[in-house]
């Protein structure tokens, strides 16, 4: 044990945290209908831990602490497990910290994650989780949204985002991406509600999914599929 908490003190979390916050994380999957592997919590560990540090020198997440990250991002990113089946392709516009795609990552072993993230500190944390937490079937691109355009275009499945463009700006970054029948899921806070709701061109709106993170954090995901 004080290897392990050696090791886990050195890359920004102490043990006693990640024990927490880890237990916190299979509570909330539990409740959520995920089931994550004792391979998938070692990821999620690796990840966590990988985050903490390089939080230090880039700027990546106002959360301080193992329990928080889990309280506030993982969980939320967790929530669109829902929208991802097996061997669907994701991409994660705007990733930063990696959510919700690298927790997606993780809960969806059968998908491929593309995290898009065009600021270089930012996609080399993400390479070093790819790598740390050895994500096989996720992939980093370091470019603008806008210039995925041609490699990508009509060949994914879900484009996901969290609260990086307005609505409609997204809206319009992820259709050439998706394939017919091809969803997006827009993460948002509250004020989603004051933003058109109206479907644009080569949609149709779906489902709002409401909920709460703790501390009684309201959430949106706002979806609209391609057609």
């Amino acid at each position: 044990m004080r290897g392990t908490e050696k090791a886990a003190g050195a890359a920004g979390a102490t043990a006693d945290d990640l024990r927490v916050a880890l237990a916190e994380l299979v509570r909330g999957a539990t409740a959520l209908g995920e089931s994550l592997s004792g391979a998938a919590l070692s990821q999620f560990q690796t990840y966590i831990d990988t985050l903490l540090l390089w939080r230090q020198r880039v700027s990546l997440t106002g959360a301080s602490s193992a329990v928080d990250v889990v309280r506030f991002h993982v969980l939320d990113a967790l929530h669109i497990c829902r929208f991802v089946g097996p061997d669907h392709r994701v991409v994660d516009l705007g990733s930063g910290a990696g959510f919700p795609g690298v927790p997606l990552a993780i809960a969806r072993p059968a998908a491929t994650v593309v995290l898009v993230e065009p600021r270089r500190k930012r996609a080399n944390f993400l390479r070093e989780v790819v790598r740390g937490a050895r994500l096989t079937n996720a992939a980093v691109e370091e470019a603008r949204a806008e210039d995925l355009h041609g490699s990508m275009a009509g060949g994914c499945d879900v484009v996901v985002s969290r609260a990086v463009w307005a609505l409609d700006v997204f809206l319009a970054l992820a259709r050439p991406l998706l394939r017919c029948g091809g969803l997006v899921v827009a993460m948002k806070g509250p004020k989603a509600d004051t933003e058109v709701r109206t479907a644009p061109p080569g949609f149709v709106a779906g489902d709002v999914v409401t909920y709460e993170l703790h501390g009684g954090v309201a959430r949106r995901l706002m979806t609209y599929r391609a057609v």
